[in-house]
């Protein structure tokens, strides 16, 4: 793995999973335990994320974990947008979880991110599927340099169906996750 430079990461899947929010919380986590200045930013009305970072602190306060130096915190789908504009000066990651149905704030987030990361869970819905693929059709018409990774634990069919809709995206495994988002493109 490579660091590399400032970073907006958004999390999103078509069905708005708790899978989602851990994964951005372990995310930011890890970045945070490689000495950068990462925020943890939750757009998702369940607020899943933010609970992932008090179990990070509470694990920490009793000595199960090193405690990451992480800032997390709630943000509407209404104030995502100009918020990243001045945070982004403020930190070195930004980790967003964004909800799973298409709204503004999750376009939002994928119109500002560099590195889109889907986890997938083996559950197939065709429909919802088309309909992630759309919205990320639509964020590369802003933001054409949206790299997608689709993070699943197994090399299964559906993740690669889904690959096949949005081009260029990425199946990595989990093990692989952090390596692929934080390293520059081949």
């Amino acid at each position: 793995c490579q660091p590399c430079a400032k970073m907006i990461i958004a999390i999103t899947d078509e069905r708005g999973g708790i899978e989602k929010s851990i994964l951005a919380g372990r995310l930011a986590a890890s970045r945070a335990l490689a000495g950068r200045k990462v925020l943890l930013l939750d757009a998702d009305p369940r607020q899943g994320a933010m609970a992932q970072a008090r179990n990070m602190h509470d694990g920490a306060m009793h000595g199960s974990l090193t405690r990451p130096r992480l800032m997390a915190r709630a943000i509407s789908a209404k104030g995502l947008q100009p918020e990243l504009e001045h945070l982004v000066h403020c930190y070195h990651d930004i980790v967003i979880d964004s909800e799973g149905r298409d709204s503004m704030g999750s376009r939002s987030a994928l119109v500002a991110a560099r590195v889109l990361v889907v986890p997938l869970d083996g559950v197939v819905n065709a429909a919802a599927q088309s309909g992630l693929a759309r919205r990320i059709a639509h964020a590369r018409s802003v933001n054409p340099g949206l790299r997608v990774l689709l993070a699943t634990d197994t090399q299964a069919a559906p993740s690669h169906a889904l690959a096949a809709q949005i081009p260029a995206a990425r199946v990595v495994g989990l093990g692989q996750l952090y390596c692929a988002v934080f390293s520059l493109p081949a």
